[in-house]
């Protein structure tokens, strides 16, 4: 793949999120790894490998370190053999930092030399208020009511 086609790849993964919404009893789970899962739904992001790559950066934060790519792979096979799934010892480091480019697209993931970790060590509720909030949703909840105007537009409708 080249570098041309890895970007609009990425644009198409930014350009293609579908927000889902759910009523606040969900938020009652005990269960952290549903959680994550509820979270990257909300997104339209619905890929095991995104759910592991978060929770294994949420559980660096929560131990203050930034991980290399290889040391995420690793975490997330050791995540994977704790749930008793088998037979995936063959994940790509590609596939990873193509979801690491995913959330570093969000801005909530930052690369400080080899490194990975939530941008600027904050938490990542915070980056998603300051960053993907504005960035991403707010801009395409504003292209749809353009869009709605536009459309208003081509139909005479005042």
């Amino acid at each position: 793949m080249s570098l041309n086609e890895y970007k609009q790849c990425m644009m198409n993964l930014l350009a293609d999120i579908r927000l889902r919404w759910y009523d606040d009893e969900s938020l009652l789970s005990d269960d952290s790894r549903k959680l994550i899962e509820l979270l990257l739904d909300s997104l339209g992001v619905s890929r095991d490998i995104a759910s592991d790559l978060f929770e294994v950066l949420l559980l660096a934060k929560s131990k203050g370190v930034g991980l290399t790519s290889s040391e995420i792979r690793k975490g997330i096979l050791e995540l994977r053999e704790k749930r008793g799934v088998i037979g995936d010892n063959k994940l790509s480091l590609r596939n990873i930092q193509i979801w690491l480019k995913f959330f570093r697209d969000l801005e909530l993931v930052e690369r400080i030399g080899s490194r990975y970790l939530f941008s600027k060590n904050k938490k990542p509720s915070v980056l998603f208020m300051e960053k993907t909030k504005p960035e991403v949703i707010d801009k395409s909840v504003d292209f749809i009511h353009r869009l709605l105007e536009e459309i208003e537009k081509s139909h005479n409708i005042r």
